[in-house]
């Protein structure tokens, strides 16, 4: 309770001090990460015999469902508000940062975001060590699907927040927003670091460590990495908005790219599951990592860097689609066993692999991210004036084999039912959803764009293409009588396509 009043105490505090900008951004750091609290505290509400919260819910029996209190209630009415008081503090945030000017060159600061990316880490890892046999103590994975995707929610806002607070205009709404993302992560970590050392037959793990520490540390760098303006700056600068510096958002998107790299690669060497199991899909995860991590250096050539961008705008998505091939692996597993069932004990641990599968996916999808923020910025410092890509019907004609070849199997094999997008849609199927999507959005956004970012970016489709038939060389071989499929030969016209579409833009801005 202590961690919840504080922060709003702190905030009407800060209101009725006329201090609204702080006020406003701990409000919106809180409303951050409310929806992911929102989605993993409903698990109570599904079966809370499943879930690792000692400090709301400890069994001391053997069941397989819980009913909920009026607690619950209110705890997901609280989560409601602070959703609705996020989005009024939104516009507060905004005309506080609009007001705010100059591009602060402290590189150091950096280093919160980082925080962050190691704290959320620690939020995806087993909350506490438990002896009890009425308590099952599982990372984020090995439990059940809807506190996963609390826990994702958690992780991905996370970071962004974090970025988002370092980078705000306003003294007061950095402090604030960074000072509320670590009450939100204060009060899901500290419970469990609290049960760790109270509770008999539980232990404090690392995880809860990573998800605490990082936090504490942000609170202590934030006094010194926020603006400081003075009064007098302020008002000096009013009418100015305040956009990151672009050398930081290129630092930071080939920051994130190498941590989704490197996560990638560990993820796809590992073990998926404790018996050392690997995943047929594991080399083309490889070739996905490596992929991210070769434009990463051109990010720091002011030359080069618009082309690095574009083409990491559209090649995260291949860790995506190489990613949940992989961790479909441990999925079936747990599927096949009843993880977390009451039927007897559970036959596996989830390996390394598939923690840092599900790590480098997220991380790509902040990559992502953080590379299409990196072009809005990029335009507007260099303007919308100039001449589009005149490249309409070879983008259609790539958008249409695009689509037959992410639809269709790369190869068949005996006794083999590909994953695909209109029959048999499973784990991986996800992948390839989220990257057709990708080249699709891209072979649009190429002909209203000028043609060094359409080339760019088709260039990174092309690479995508080429990347989902590569299947067959990389995937297939493990596959008794595997043979090429309609895919196969659809995605080789779908990447010829995509070259051509890319040197016909890149022909436009030579011209």
């Amino acid at each position: 309770m202590i961690l919840a009043v504080v922060p709003a105490g702190i905030a009407v505090a800060a209101a009725r001090s006329g201090r609204y900008g702080l006020a406003a951004g701990l409000v919106t750091g809180l409303a951050a990460l409310a929806p992911g609290r929102l989605i993993l505290d409903l698990q109570f509400l599904v079966n809370g015999s499943k879930t690792i919260r000692p400090e709301l819910y400890l069994p001391d029996r053997l069941l397989d469902r819980s009913g909920v209190g009026i607690g619950f209630w209110l705890l997901i009415v609280g989560h409601l508000l602070t959703l609705a008081a996020g989005i009024v503090a939104a516009r507060v945030v905004l005309e506080r940062n609009e007001i705010a000017g100059g591009d602060d060159k402290r590189r150091w600061r950096l280093i919160i975001p980082l925080l962050a990316v190691v704290a959320a880490v620690g939020l995806l890892m087993t909350p506490v060590l438990s002896d009890d046999p009425f308590l099952l103590a599982r990372s984020a994975f090995e439990g059940p699907g809807l506190a996963l995707a609390g826990y994702l929610l958690l992780a991905g806002a996370l970071p962004v927040a974090a970025v988002l607070g370092v980078f705000a205009g306003s003294d007061g709404v950095a402090r604030g927003t960074l000072g509320g993302i670590v009450a939100a992560v204060l009060a899901v970590a500290v419970p469990t670091l609290v049960a760790g050392f109270a509770v008999p037959g539980l232990e404090v793990s690392t995880g809860a460590y990573l998800a605490v520490v990082p936090m504490v540390l942000v609170l202590v760098l934030t006094p010194l990495a926020t603006p400081q303006q003075t009064q007098t700056e302020r008002t000096d600068l009013a009418g100015e908005a305040r956009v990151p510096g672009l050398t930081i958002w290129r630092a930071l998107t080939g920051f994130l790219a190498l941590l989704t790299g490197v996560a990638a690669a560990i993820g796809a060497y590992a073990p998926q599951l404790g018996n050392s199991t690997d995943s047929p899909a594991r080399l083309q995860l490889l070739v996905a990592a490596i992929l991210v991590v070769l434009p990463t250096p051109l990010l720091f050539s002011r030359r080069t860097a618009p082309i690095a961008r574009g083409i990491l705008a559209v090649l995260w998505a291949g860790v995506v689609l190489a990613g949940t091939a992989v961790l479909s692996t441990a999925i079936t597993a747990s599927e096949a066993t009843g993880l977390g069932g009451l039927g007897g004990a559970i036959s596996y641990h989830l390996g390394a692999g598939a923690v840092f599968t599900a790590i480098a996916l997220g991380l790509a999808g902040l990559t992502g991210l953080a590379a299409v923020i990196t072009g809005v910025v990029e335009r507007d410092d260099t303007g919308t004036e100039g001449a589009r890509s005149a490249a309409l019907i070879p983008a259609g004609i790539t958008a249409v084999l695009a689509i037959a070849a992410f639809g269709t199997p790369v190869f068949t094999a005996q006794d083999y039912a590909p994953p695909g997008l209109w029959s048999d849609f499973d784990t991986p199927s996800w992948g390839l959803l989220a990257a057709l999507l990708v080249v699709l959005g891209t072979l649009g956004l190429s002909v209203r764009s000028r043609p060094g970012a359409a080339a760019a970016g088709l260039v990174g489709a092309a690479l995508l293409l080429a990347l989902r038939v590569a299947e067959i060389p990389l995937v297939s071989i493990l596959f008794y009588a595997a043979k090429p499929g309609a895919g196969f030969w659809l995605g080789l016209a779908a990447t010829a396509s995509a070259v051509i579409t890319a040197v016909i833009a890149a022909a436009g801005a030579k011209k």
